[in-house]
């Protein structure tokens, strides 16, 4: 899938958004190169292909880059260039997002390997965590490795990080820093003395990584810190026992994949699963599937939770370490810039709007209503529902902002994850005198109710809301984290339904549970695409 951005969105949000970053003194990245073919101009080199389209990007990208040596600074290169010196802003944001460009090393170059240099710089992008490429070797230099477990993979792991990072010389020795990483190599003969190792990291609070490799299959991970991260045994808990030895011939291939995560954790330049997941890799596919770590409930070293300890994760708890962000000392700004994917800003002025059904239009809001301190809390559900109510609760808890609201950017009224979107209000009305009886959907669009049936299902109250997660659409952006967004975005917008509800003096009381299959039954709609993430009655007594 092609992801566009543009630099003059990129370098708008740049200069608010305090995860975007744009070089003061840009340089080219070492190892890429920008290209004329054809109309367009072409990076190579970078984490993933990229092609710049535009006048300007044909005249003037390409003398941009190479004037970006490290010693000018965004006015001199306008001067140089004799360009304005905003849109040399704009332009630096986007190069910078592509991975074109980093900031200059402050002081000495680094004197590392001329590979490791590119190696670091090119694909530093990849996470966007390091200004520069002498700051990553910074963090290699500072902080020390500790090899332990598997005599010969740990040899094969100390060549493969020979003059890449700080590997602790006597294994045997004292603990170094507290940020000291451990990374033991867990085979069939060196098992038994992993109990020790990691005794000793939680006791001194420090991580360890653990590799585990017999003869079909390659762990890496868990990732193990008390201070973030579940216990080894809980990390671990569910894997199969060992089959074997490792053979011979493929001890540097878990040497070189433990020595990618250990830089990509160190370094913070490439892209590592951990500490969030271990990867399972079949030795022979190199077919690789990815557990997240999951504390079980009454684990005494890792869970809140008292009493025995649970045999397994639950299924939820799985679910949220899975798509759960990672901690802050690893959070990855190059994911944050998918924000400005011109697809995914464009979710944001989606509309579902049921075309081949009857709608029915809803009055105009009246906001002034609002205004004032509201009926008293205690005493909420005295007065009945009328359409203009349950319009104006269906626009404050689901709909936007029409005055404020363009094309580009929209305006909602309750928080929404993205700005996307992704939830869908529907409607079950037994009152006619509002409406006729029925099922409706709220267009959010046309701020309008498409009529879905006129069966309606039982029940006591005059309205219910119904609000279903559009997954097809957040998970577009999102992925399977989406589906934790519909129903966090539910939750804003039964917030403001019944803020909007008690103020108007309507009842309003969120339901604890439903009837998934019922439900989508009478709405008409699939519970893998648009599941039910919440109901709640409206009007009546509360």
């Amino acid at each position: 899938m092609v992801a566009e951005m543009k630099a003059e969105q990129i370098g708008r949000a740049a200069r608010t958004d305090m995860q975007l970053t744009v070089p003061v003194r840009p340089v080219l990245r070492r190892g890429v190169r920008l290209r004329r073919a054809g109309d367009s101009v072409v990076l190579d080199g970078a984490d993933r292909g990229q092609a710049f389209s535009g006048a300007f990007a044909r005249e003037g990208l390409v003398p941009l880059a190479e004037a970006c040596d490290g010693t000018r600074d965004h006015a001199a290169l306008a001067r140089e260039l004799g360009l304005d010196e905003a849109a040399v802003y704009k332009c630096l944001a986007l190069l910078w997002t592509a991975g074109v460009v980093e900031e200059a090393a402050s002081g000495e170059e680094p004197g590392v390997a001329p590979e490791l240099a590119v190696f670091l710089s090119r694909l530093g992008n990849s996470t966007g965590a390091n200004p520069s490429w002498a700051d990553a070797v910074a963090r290699l230099v500072r902080r020390p490795v500790r090899l332990e477990g598997d005599s010969a993979l740990v040899a094969a792991a100390r060549a493969a990080l020979r003059g890449v990072c700080q590997v602790v010389e006597d294994p045997s020795g004292p603990s170094g820093p507290g940020d000291e990483l451990t990374v033991f190599f867990e085979t069939a003969s060196s098992t038994a003395l992993l109990a020790a190792t990691e005794e000793r990291c939680h006791k001194d609070g420090r991580p360890l990584l653990r590799v585990r490799a017999d003869a079909t299959t390659i762990v890496v991970g868990p990732y193990v810190d008390p201070a973030i991260t579940p216990c080894l045994e809980c990390g671990r808990h569910g894997e199969a026992a060992p089959s074997g030895e490792p053979p011979e011939h493929l001890r540097d291939l878990v040497a070189g994949l433990a020595s990618h995560h250990v830089t990509a954790l160190v370094a913070r330049s490439t892209i590592t699963h951990l500490p969030i997941d271990s990867s399972v890799i079949d030795a022979a596919t190199l077919a690789t599937t990815y557990r997240p770590a999951v504390s079980r409930p009454g684990c005494p070293r890792c869970s809140y939770a008292t009493g025995p300890v649970a045999p397994q994760a639950p299924a939820g708890a799985v679910y949220e370490a899975s798509v759960a962000i990672p901690p802050r000392a690893f959070l990855s700004p190059k994911d944050h810039q998918a924000h400005y994917y011109a697809s995914n800003l464009r979710l944001q002025s989606q509309f579902k709007d049921w075309p081949s059904r009857p709608h029915t239009a809803l009055p105009a809001p009246d906001l002034s209503v609002l205004a004032g301190a509201g009926r008293p809390e205690e005493s909420p559900g005295d007065v009945p529902l009328t359409a203009d109510a349950l319009g104006l609760v269906l626009k404050v808890a689901f709909g936007i902002k029409d005055d404020e609201s363009t094309p580009e950017r929209v305006k909602r009224w309750t928080a929404a994850a993205g700005n996307i979107g992704c939830t869908t209000a529907y409607v079950v009305l037994r009152d006619d005198r509002v409406l006729p009886r029925g099922v409706y959907a709220y267009a959010v669009g046309s701020h309008t109710l498409a009529a879905v049936s006129s069966a309606v299902p039982a029940g006591d109250a005059p309205c219910e809301i119904v609000v279903t997660g559009d997954l097809k659409k957040v998970m577009t952006k999102y992925g399977t984290f989406g589906f934790r967004l519909a129903f966090l975005d539910a939750g804003c917008g039964l917030t403001s339904a019944r803020e909007v509800a008690r103020h108007l003096g309507l009842g309003f009381a969120p339901a604890p549970d439903w009837d998934d299959d019922a439900l989508a039954h009478v709405l008409g709609t699939s519970p893998a695409d648009e599941p039910v993430v919440a109901v709640a009655t409206l009007g009546g007594t509360a």
